[in-house]
């Protein structure tokens, strides 16, 4: 009778203790290794999919070579720390999917090829659609830690519609850079410091911002014969950009118009003063490269040419003592953050 009694308190004990513990979430790593097409909605796209039951987590390796990759994805899986490493290499005219996982007789499989004039919202559906497949088919052969919520939900139109609306959600990018403008008359080299903020949809391979932008330019006093002159400029910009992947980098081209402010003092020789206010309105272009420092943040380097509508000169005494010209050129570089 004590035998019975004591071995129904083990049985007890250890049913207890197992059912006191809860069932480990399969865990998703996604790897942005170099040449590989930003995705900032795979996360929220593998959810939608079936996929939302794991832990997902993205990381940025943008200086990693996709295919040496391989080992370190292998070795992330060998210690515990994600049941899936998934990373896309670049291709001649695609890309491919690579999915690292617990696979006793290889490293890793080829989860997708995927043709690179895919739409950067199609391409993020196809890989999760893939991921989602894989982890259930793993889960099936016991190879991963089954979850209370192991159903695939289907691509239906209000599904895809939330993963639309996360991905508009993501679109917004503010944007600030630090620029030497040079112009070919009196102010030469000034300083410049601009804020934009934009959104952007996806066209194909390519993706458009519209944006707004301001600046600030001091230029100093000029000096001149008859008098001095110190100039300060505002201005506001409406831009378009384009931008395209080109492996490691982003390349851009932005047309914009600028509606500058021009506050000039001047003083004459024998110690008058004066003020003026002056709008210019510019037209002109920007071209540019980017690079991924982390998940929707990047950094780039941007030189651009404008055409002032108006050749402005600033007179002390009927004396050009500032003339402005009309072409300037300008380069600095830039920070964009993605919200």
């Amino acid at each position: 009778m004590r035998r019975g009694l004591g071995l129904l308190i083990a049985v007890h004990v250890v049913t207890g203790t197992a059912l006191a513990q809860p069932a480990r979430r399969s865990a998703i790593v996604i790897v942005e290794t170099r040449g590989a097409p930003s995705l900032p909605t795979l996360a929220s796209q593998l959810e939608v999919h079936g996929a939302g039951s794991a832990s997902i987590e993205t990381r940025s390796e943008r200086g990693a070579d996709p295919i040496a990759f391989i080992g370190t994805a292998s070795e992330i899986v060998a210690r515990g720390d994600a049941d899936l490493v998934v990373w896309i290499a670049p291709t001649d005219g695609g890309y491919l999917v690579f999915a690292a996982g617990p696979w006793p007789d290889r490293a890793l499989i080829e989860l997708a090829r995927l043709d690179a004039g895919i739409e950067p919202a199609e391409l993020e559906r196809t890989i999760a659609l893939k991921v989602a497949g894989l982890l259930d088919t793993l889960r099936a052969q016991a190879q991963l830690p089954a979850t209370p919520t192991t159903t695939t939900t289907p691509a239906t139109p209000a599904t895809r519609a939330k993963a639309a609306a996360s991905a508009r959600d993501r679109r917004w990018r503010i944007e600030a850079a630090g620029l030497v403008a040079r112009e070919s008359h009196d102010r030469a080299l000034d300083g410049r410091t601009a804020l934009a903020v934009g959104r952007t949809w996806p066209m194909g391979t390519w993706e458009l911002t519209p944006s707004l932008a301001g600046y600030w330019q001091p230029s100093g006093t000029i000096e001149g014969d008859g008098g001095r002159v110190a100039i300060t400029e505002l201005g506001a910009i409406v831009a378009i950009e384009a931008s395209r992947s080109l492996g490691a980098v982003d390349a851009l081209v932005r047309p914009r118009l600028t509606l500058a402010v021009l506050r000039a003092r001047g003083q004459s020789e024998d110690g008058r003063r004066g003020r003026a206010t002056v709008p210019v309105p510019y037209g002109g272009a920007e071209l540019g490269v980017r690079r991924t420092l982390a998940p929707a943040v990047w950094a780039g380097v941007v030189a651009g040419v404008e055409a002032a509508a108006i050749h402005q000169k600033f007179l002390v005494d009927d004396e050009a003592i500032a003339d402005l010209g009309r072409i300037r050129l300008h380069v600095g570089v830039m920070l964009s953050v993605g919200l």
